[in-house]
């Protein structure tokens, strides 16, 4: 890549950052938000659900918003509307008790309608601008971003915890700031712009598009979603158990914490260097991604130990590491350009849907850890099994998408 494609690759790859950091930075906060808020754990399980709802509800709109009025903008006003949404975060929690509470949910509703507008832009747009290798490498790119944001995110929570948690929401107000500043600056207008084509027409381009490709596009969107669900609900439930359990607490829990989410990045770098645009490779990181999730599921049902779990989380998050680019990859490849936008968008939907419901699910499972281990493997059994029937003997990458 020239110096101009790498600056676009980073201002683009601070829009998954700032995404990711909105739950990750808050999961080590759980139980210290749930003390001082007096709320269930289920409630504070929904700080989380709530940001990722709205996010993943309105990415398909920012989609069609971008084609009308152009990416740059939306992704102004959608960086601008998190900086909102963490501002009313930042004064609801000067003040304790149900108003707080509620003003901080409304809060984290706004800012998850902002996210909506940030990294499946950037991931439709890189589809765009890329081919061959540089594609695959900008969409690893994408992923170590969005990686290091979750590996970063609970050093950045545990560190505001040591003085005042509530300060993560300024962080996240200050960081959001910063990223609308960056991509106004070097991101040119021109280069973010796609041209306009009607809704009706947009729809039944992206309808034939799934119509000719949905047997397999389908299901891959399906495990990028499932293994995110995994991921962020056992997160969720890594928080309470090193804290409650175990008794480590602040910098500590957020050092143990990003452990296996700085695996995940290095896996998704790695992953999304060496697969290129080769569907046999793309195949194998499929396989041995899902491998690398289901040995700790099964493994974790027999035996349970802190550090067990600490190398089932390792494992399980390199396995995600390597499905999530190849996941990306086949979605980005398949489909032309005119779809792409609404394609991805929709994919980031199921993502996030994901991301939304795993924390506070397993807030409610993690109280039978059996019975939770079972139920996140037959999930990602069943996709894995989905998606390895319905991509056998087919070649969804394809240059010219």
């Amino acid at each position: 890549m020239n110096r101009r494609e790498k600056i676009i690759v980073f201002m683009l790859g601070l829009l998954p950052f700032l995404m990711v950091i909105g739950n990750s930075m808050f999961i080590p906060l759980l139980p210290t938000m749930e003390v001082d808020l007096n709320i269930t754990t289920v409630q504070s399980g929904l700080i989380l659900t709530v940001f990722s709802v709205p996010a993943a509800l309105a990415i398909p709109f920012m989609g069609i918003i971008s084609d009308r009025v152009g990416r740059k903008k939306t992704v102004l006003w959608s960086l601008a509307i998190i900086a909102f949404g963490s501002a009313v975060c930042a004064i609801a929690v000067l003040f304790y008790g149900p108003a707080a509470y509620a003003w901080l949910l409304a809060g984290r509703f706004i800012q998850g309608i902002g996210a909506g507008g940030t990294a499946s832009l950037a991931m439709a747009f890189i589809g765009d601008q890329f081919t061959g290798q540089k594609r695959s490498t900008a969409l690893g790119a994408m992923e170590v971003f969005n990686g290091l944001g979750k590996a970063l995110s609970p050093l950045l929570g545990a560190a505001a915890a040591l003085i005042l948690w509530t300060g993560t929401f300024w962080i996240y107000l200050v960081l959001a700031l910063l990223a609308l500043l960056g991509i106004g600056r070097y991101i040119p207008g021109s280069v973010l712009q796609k041209p306009q084509m009607s809704i009706p027409v947009y729809l039944r381009t992206v309808g034939e598009a799934v119509r000719r490709e949905g047997r397999w596009l389908i299901p891959v969107m399906v495990a990028g979603g499932t293994a995110l669900f995994v991921l962020f609900g056992l997160l969720v439930y890594l928080s309470y158990e090193i804290e409650r359990v175990y008794g480590f607490g602040g910098a500590v829990k957020g050092v143990i914490i990003a452990i296996p989410l700085t695996v995940f990045t290095i896996a998704s770098y790695y992953a999304g260097k060496k697969t290129g645009s080769d569907a046999g490779r793309i195949r194998t990181f499929l396989t041995l991604g899902f491998l690398l999730i289901l040995a700790p599921l099964s493994a974790a049902l027999v035996w349970h130990t802190f550090y067990l779990t600490l190398i089932y989380m390792i494992t399980l998050a390199a396995g995600i590491g390597f499905l999530l680019p190849c996941c990306n990859l086949l979605v980005t490849f398949a489909v032309s350009s005119s779809e792409r936008g609404m394609v991805v968008s929709f994919y980031h939907t199921v993502r996030f849907l994901g991301v939304a419901f795993g924390p506070v699910v397993y807030s409610a499972w993690m109280f039978d850890e059996w019975g939770m281990y079972a139920r996140s493997l037959v999930l990602v059994a069943g996709a894995a099994v989905w998606l390895r029937f319905t991509i056998t003997g087919t070649d969804p990458v394809t240059e010219e998408a």
